[in-house]
């Protein structure tokens, strides 16, 4: 799947993980990390650029995209 955007915003996190049809613990298992973290990514994105690109991977294998331009937003792909 081609990549969209990059993750700039907590609310495109939070929408793109509830798009997937994942909860903060099923994003954190995928991710392999505890739903806290998840959680805490919800509030204040992570600066990882390797972090980042892991939530990206993960959302797209379940068919969500992020996009960042012209806009911040998701879009699931069918």
């Amino acid at each position: 799947m081609k990549q969209g955007g990059d993750l700039v915003s907590c609310r495109q996190l939070k929408a793109a993980r509830a798009l997937a049809g994942l909860t903060q613990r099923g994003l954190g298992q995928v991710i392999g990390v505890d739903e806290r973290q998840i959680r805490f990514w919800e509030r204040r994105i992570p600066t990882s650029a390797k972090k980042r690109a892991a939530i990206i991977t993960a959302l797209e294998a379940h068919g969500v995209m992020m996009t960042s331009h012209p806009a911040v937003g998701v879009v699931q792909v069918v």
